[in-house]
């Protein structure tokens, strides 16, 4: 798209010959395209167009020109804006963010359920490794018991040796 196409603010003011009384502006035929607007207060501005600055919103993204709704040009109203548009990609942004959450979810409950099945399997597997090391510290003990009640008999037996003899030392 080059300039000339653009709408400016040049190309957008009557012909220099054409002078537009209050009379003649209500006879003419309105462009179809166009709506007209309230006219001007006094205190418009009639300043020329702002330079190109970034961020600019009355300016035309391209060519750093005047958009055509803009304080300078206050005959040519705003377009309407496709509200109903608006609404329709409002509930089909949505719809995908839902659809997305919903998929989220479900993958975080697939992965729970591998959690908790890993997380069953490991406290089964350990409950049973437990039980083996408290049946291994056992059967220590109980063979430890044994050993001592050993020795303590054998005591016995050596003690109640030493008393016979003694005993016999003592008799005369």
């Amino acid at each position: 798209m080059t300039d000339e196409a653009q709408p400016t603010a040049a190309n957008l003011q009557p012909p220099a010959s054409t002078t537009l009384s209050p009379e003649s502006q209500t006879s003419r035929s309105p462009d179809p395209n166009l709506k007209e607007a309230p006219a001007p207060s006094p205190n418009t501005s009639t300043e020329p167009a702002e330079p190109a600055r970034p961020g600019n919103p009355l300016q035309d993204k391209d060519h750093g020109t005047p958009s055509l709704a803009s304080p300078e040009h206050p005959n040519i109203s705003i377009e309407d804006f496709d509200w109903a548009g608006l609404e329709q990609r409002y509930h089909a942004d949505m719809q995908a963010c839902a659809d997305t959450e919903t998929g989220l979810f479900e993958e975080f409950n697939q992965a729970i359920r591998l959690f908790e099945s890993w997380a069953s399997v490991t406290t089964t597997h350990e409950n049973d490794r437990s039980y083996k090391r408290l049946k291994t510290r056992m059967s220590y003990v109980q063979g430890d018991e044994q050993r001592l009640e050993k020795k303590r008999q054998h005591h016995m037996k050596v003690v109640a040796a030493f008393e016979g003899a003694l005993a016999l030392l003592r008799e005369p």
